[in-house]
């Protein structure tokens, strides 16, 4: 088991689990968002990782920060395939994004989701790992649900 940066050629992996995860609208979000993410300068930082078993990707997700952020970071595609969820691999790459943004002393980790029913998993993995629920913006996604966000506090 290993975590390693995202390389170019993982793309392919990770959009078919967000497509399997979250739906093929959230898969075609994705893809755009993590080729953008490949190019760095538009960002303050950027880290996106994946985590491995036996040369399979079990877990996928990063943060970033555009320029002008303040210390903070927002979670960025994270997502556990379907057949290997409940199995402690979310929590560990979870563990190391957090420890990544304490070595860059940020404030916090901003995680957007929604509130529809296929998002329930997310946000109760978010509130098991340390992240409160911050605001609700009603109505924000086509579809008529809200956009929910939390929050992880790691400064005091």
């Amino acid at each position: 088991m290993r975590i390693r940066k995202l390389r170019e050629d993982d793309i392919g992996n990770i959009v078919a689990m967000i497509h399997d995860v979250m739906g093929p609208d959230d898969a075609k979000k994705a893809l755009q968002d993590i080729r953008i993410s490949l190019d760095k300068h538009i960002y303050k930082f950027e880290e996106f990782y994946v985590l491995e078993v036996d040369s399979e990707i079990v877990a996928a997700g990063g943060f970033w920060s555009l320029k002008y952020d303040p210390d903070i970071a927002r979670l960025d595609w994270f997502v556990v395939p379907r057949k290997h969820q409940r199995r402690g691999f979310g929590r560990m790459l979870m563990k190391h994004i957090v420890s990544r943004a304490k070595m860059l002393k940020l404030r916090l980790i901003l995680a957007e989701t929604s509130d529809g029913q296929q998002y329930k998993a997310a946000r109760e993995f978010l509130m098991k790992n340390s992240f409160k629920k911050a605001a609700v913006i009603k109505n924000y996604w086509n579809d008529g649900s809200s956009a929910v966000y939390f929050i992880r506090r790691l400064k005091k």
